[in-house]
Order: C-alpha cells, then sequence, then structure tokens
C-alpha cells in the first residue's frame, strides 16, 4: 500500500473542495450575510491548509522511481473511502463557524447527509426557515456535489491512474461506463449531471419558482437528496406543476447513467431499444407505476378525514389529490430523494409498509439513487430460483442472467454478499438504536432511511420528523451508516480489514 500516495490524493480533494467552499462564500455575499461569508472563506482556507499540507509533504509519490504510476485498485479504494470522511468533517465547518450547528457531532451529520445525498436532518422546521441563505445554499450544493461524486469530479481533473478511483466511486454494476475510458465516461456522466441540474432549473424558473429555490431544489432532485429550505418541504409551493416537474427529474434520476451516456454517443435511436429492453428499467418503472395505482386505490377507499375539518389527517375523497400525493411519494421513496408533499406517516399500515419496501429496493445502478438497487434485487431473485431447480435437477447447468446474458457467478456471489452485508448491518444499526432508547419502528426505519441515503424514515423519523432527538453515539453512527450506503459498503468496511492495509 502506497500511503503516501492515498495522502497525496487526499489532499488533492481537499483543494477542490477549498474551491467549491468558495461558492457558498459568493451566494452569502450576494444576500448581504457577512457572517456566513466569513464562515465559508474561513472553512475554505482551513480545508485548503490541509489538502495543500498533503499534496506538498507526498509530492512527487504517485510516481514510482521508474516513472511509472505507483497506485492502483488498493490505494484507489483507501482513497475513495477515506475521502468521504475528510470531506464531510471539512464540509461541516460553515455550520460550525456561523452558528447555524453548535455540536461538532450535529455537525457532521448534516454534512455527511448532504454530501451522501441521504437527506437526513437535525434541524427543526423552524431552524431550516432560519438558516443564511448562504448556508443553507451550502446545505444542498453538498447534495449536487455527492451525487456527481467529488471523486468522479476528480478523476475527470487527474485522469492519470484514475480507473481505480472511477470503479470505486461510480455506484452499483455498470458494464457499459466499464467497457469504455475511464476519463470519456466520467466526462460524459458530468455532462449529462450539469445538463439535466441545467434543464431542471430553467423547468422550475418557468413553474414560478425564484432563481434561489429552483437551484436548491434542483440540487436536491438530480442528486436524489431531498434537503429543502423549507419545513414543509416541496408541498410548501402548493403547485401541481412545480410537483410534476419534480417527478420527472426524480425518475429520470433514478435511471442509470450509462443510459445517458449511450444516448449522448450514439444517438437516442440506439439508446431507446436499449433502455426498454433492460430487465432493470422494466423492473424499475414497472414498480413505480404499480405502487402508485396501488397507493392510490387503497387511500381512495381509506378516505383520510373524508373532508372532517377536526381531523389531522389528509382528505383524500377525491381522487385526483389521491393520485398527486401517491405519485410524488412513490417516486421520491424509490429514487430515494426523499422530497415530501404528504405526511405518508399518517397513511393506513399497508401504505407506510410499502413505501419502505421500495425505500429498501431502491433506484437503478449507476444512478444518483440510494436503495440496495432493482438490479441487486433481480439478480437475489433469479439466483434463489435456480436454486430451486438446481434442487429439482442437480444435475443440470442454471445460470443466472440479466438481460439474456449469463452472469459471472463471481458476480452473482458479490450481489448475495452484499445482500447479506446490508442486512447485518440494518439489524446491527437497528438494535442500537433500540438500546439507546428509540422505539423499535423508529429505530428500524431510521437505519433503512440512513443506509439507504432515503432520508425520511417512519415515526419520529417520519417526513415531519428529524434526527435531533438522537444521541450523539446514534448520530455517529448513522452518519457512518450515510457513507456506508453511498459508496455501497465495500469500500469503506476494506478500511476496517487489517490485511487491506499492508504492503
Amino acid at each position: 500500500m502506497n500511503l503516501r500516495a492515498v495522502a497525496w490524493l487526499l489532499g488533492c480533494i481537499l483543494l477542490l473542495l477549498a474551491g467549491f467552499l468558495l461558492v457558498p462564500a459568493a451566494v452569502s455575499s450576494v444576500y448581504g450575510e457577512t457572517a456566513s461569508v466569513w464562515a465559508c472563506v474561513v472553512s475554505a482556507l482551513v480545508t485548503a491548509l490541509f489538502g495543500g499540507g498533503l499534496v506538498w509533504r507526498n509530492r512527487g509519490s504517485t510516481i514510482s522511481s521508474e516513472g511509472r504510476v505507483d497506485y492502483f485498485r488498493r490505494e484507489g479504494l483507501a482513497a475513495v473511502g477515506l475521502s468521504w470522511l475528510i470531506a464531510a468533517a471539512a464540509g461541516a465547518l460553515p455550520f460550525l463557524l456561523s452558528g447555524a450547528i453548535r455540536s461538532p457531532v450535529e455537525a457532521f451529520f448534516e454534512s455527511a447527509s448532504g454530501f451522501t445525498t441521504t437527506g437526513s436532518t437535525i434541524l427543526e422546521g423552524s431552524e431550516i426557515e432560519a438558516l443564511p441563505k448562504g448556508i443553507a445554499f451550502w446545505r444542498s450544493f453538498e447534495h449536487w456535489l455527492g451525487g456527481i461524486g467529488i471523486v468522479l469530479v476528480f478523476v475527470v481533473l487527474f485522469p492519470t491512474g484514475g480507473r481505480s478511483l472511477f470503479r470505486s466511486e461510480v455506484p452499483g454494476i455498470s458494464r457499459e461506463a466499464m467497457q469504455s475510458r475511464v476519463r470519456d465516461s466520467a466526462l460524459g456522466l458530468a455532462r449529462v449531471y450539469v445538463g439535466l441540474t441545467a434543464a431542471q432549473i430553467v423547468a422550475l424558473l418557468f413553474a414560478g419558482l425564484s432563481v434561489y429555490d429552483a437551484f436548491l431544489h434542483a440540487f436536491g432532485t438530480l442528486a436524489t437528496g431531498g434537503f429543502s429550505n423549507y419545513a414543509a418541504s416541496v408541498a410548501a409551493f402548493d403547485s401541481w406543476m412545480v410537483e410534476g416537474i419534480i417527478v420527472v427529474f426524480m425518475f429520470s434520476a433514478g435511471l442509470n447513467f450509462a443510459w445517458y451516456d449511450t444516448a449522448l454517443r450514439f444517438g437516442m435511436k440506439d439508446a431507446w431499444p436499449r433502455l426498454l429492453r433492460s430487465g432493470e428499467f422494466r423492473a424499475y418503472a414497472g414498480l413505480i407505476v404499480g405502487s402508485i395505482l396501488v397507493l392510490t386505490v387503497v387511500l381512495w377507499f381509506w378516505g383520510g378525514s373524508n373532508g372532517d375539518p377536526g381531523s389531522e389527517l389528509p382528505d383524500y375523497r377525491s381522487i385526483a389529490t389521491t393520485f398527486r400525493d401517491s405519485s410524488f411519494s412513490v417516486v421520491s421513496i424509490q429514487t430515494s430523494t426523499g422530497y415530501a408533499t404528504a405526511d405518508f406517516d399518517r397513511w393506513p399500515e399497508f401504505c407506510r409498509g410499502l413505501l419502505m419496501l421500495l425505500a429498501m429496493v431502491g433506484a437503478c445502478a449507476g444512478s444518483t439513487g440510494g436503495g440496495i438497487k432493482v438490479v441487486r434485487f433481480l439478480i437475489l431473485a433469479r439466483a434463489s430460483l435456480r436454486g430451486v431447480r438446481r434442487f429439482a435437477r442437480p444435475r443440470a447447468i442454471h445460470a443466472v442472467r440479466i438481460d439474456g446474458e449469463p452472469l459471472d457467478e463471481k458476480m452473482v456471489a458479490s450481489v448475495t454478499g452484499y445482500c447479506g452485508l446490508w442486512l447485518l448491518v440494518s439489524l446491527g444499526g437497528t438494535m442500537a438504536l433500540t438500546a439507546m432508547g428509540i422505539d423499535l419502528v423508529s429505530a428500524a426505519t431510521g437505519t433503512l432511511a440512513c443506509l439507504n441515503n432515503i432520508g425520511p424514515g417512519l415515526a419520529t423519523f417520519g417526513p415531519t420528523g428529524n434526527f435531533a432527538h438522537v444521541p450523539e453515539a446514534g448520530k455517529a453512527l448513522l452518519a457512518l451508516f450515510m457513507i456506508l450506503g453511498r459508496l455501497e459498503f465495500y469500500a469503506v468496511v476494506i478500511l476496517f480489514v487489517p490485511g487491506f492495509w499492508r504492503r
């Protein structure tokens, strides 16, 4: 392990982050928030000093004496895993220095939630709306940076030896991205991400949002993060047009970005058939459409308050209102965005359970969405069916196929191992939170919300709740879960394996 090369890579990422910290400083300056300007500028200086020190101290460490690149997959994995930890720590500085959040652990939690595009928060509704404009912008800008991947940006700027970083950073199973050159793939993904963000900002401006609100909610949508500068989230706009635009872009962000790259390189004529032939896309779209229809019917028959002015339940006598809330909630939860237009924690148990199941499944691999990913569930289901067939015909050859292609056994084993690891960590996190005095439903769904980068859970962690009441040890644990979920376990878990660090 070339530890000096890892330190140099981390230093470069910190320098990059220091530059990004000047963006909220500029926003604070526009709104005349002097204290926030200084908080962001000082944060940038501190981050730059640490980053510059690491780069200077370890200069030349990435090139061997023979002139070859001297960092490979292990160094890339270490840099990726550690970069999210130090980015969350650096990102917490503006919250602390501005006084918006006073506890270092809570600031780290909020920052980790931003960068990992989770969207869980320790802030009360009134505290969210009282945030200075620049700090609220940084909170959502962290989403956008985390969605595109800090390391992905680094690969674009410093492509030499970037294959290990790119393989470790891009989530999910993306064969198309791996088959092309790393730099080209990274640039393609970046173009798609920026282009979709710009398109949504324009659409939201057309729908009547201010420039500031349009930027913040586009950041939260394309990154599938969910931070809003309003306590009521997207419900604050009370606009079917705004909700419709966000639903479309949430769904788009949940698709495999390799498809967009294919559309850019080969045109829509080739891209559309490839998308429609994808079993993952059909399952993703089918789950969303089917769940929306089921929830619409169940909620309409339930009725909620049925027009009773004394009830706190929503009024679902109108099929249009029911369809509107169902559509937004399903797409928001399955893509792990976490925006809300309705308090689904007040819905019937079946509806709440269905939403948590969708949260567990998540979006497509290679997207900005969280969750276990649709393709992993497909592989797991087909591997289970293969086990049944093998029991009936043990001598026959049974391959697990996705889109008609047989998968390598190593891939199948990797997916089953991942799902097993997810289950163990999820159960362990639930038990740890219950040991801290949190009720079982809140503990289970809170762990799910952080581990799958969703944002809201149920009960005290519902769409109108927050994580402020969790003990600091629990907040630190959940922040680690966010990073685990964002990097899909292995890039973080490997850091705790002693043999990984040996030469």
